[in-house]
């Protein structure tokens, strides 16, 4: 038995030794990194919808149109349903937020809240906000690094709120 244990030791560290004096050139890879940074995605109007299934908002998406790298993005509310500013202005952010990250071709976004009334045509704006991607540093942050998205938004980029958006939310 120990001459065994012995003659296997031995055929071991021979083994190790051969392959220890193998040239390992061809062998070495070169180093590939762990995290790569992803290619944006190219927007047109067959990928536009996907895009947005992995956007999360407080109130349902109505309408989403590509056109000549803008895109045009309407959140609906039913006429009871409550609508909160503060959502409206973090869904906008986000949504701008992710559309001029993870995109190379958007150069503007239009966002609409909209009240859907009794006659299907027919719809009441509440809110407009528009952005342009020329302004890199109003989008670059996170929502969550935002300490007041309300205010930022704001100041950063033109709103415009429908007299009628107040009369719609006061008791």
């Amino acid at each position: 038995m120990p001459r065994r244990l012995f003659a296997a030791i031995a055929v071991s560290a021979f083994l190790a030794l051969l392959l220890s004096l193998v040239p390992s050139a061809g062998w070495k890879q070169t180093d590939v990194p762990t995290f790569q940074a992803s290619r944006p995605i190219h927007l047109s109007e067959q990928n536009a919808l996907d895009l947005f299934t992995t956007v999360a908002t407080h109130y349902n998406i109505k309408r989403i149109k590509w056109e000549n790298s803008s895109v045009y993005v309407d959140l609906a509310v039913k006429p009871a349903e409550k609508v909160e500013l503060t959502h409206v202005y973090r869904d906008f952010y986000s949504l701008t937020h992710d559309l001029f990250t993870l995109t190379d071709n958007v150069k503007q976004v239009y966002f609409r809240m909209l009240e859907e009334t009794d006659q299907p045509k027919e719809q009441r704006l509440l809110v407009a906000i528009e952005s342009s991607n020329t302004n890199q540093a109003a989008h670059g942050k996170p929502l969550d690094e935002l300490h007041d998205v309300d205010s930022y938004v704001k100041g950063a980029f033109p709103v415009r709120i429908d007299p009628y958006f107040y009369e719609r939310i006061s008791p």
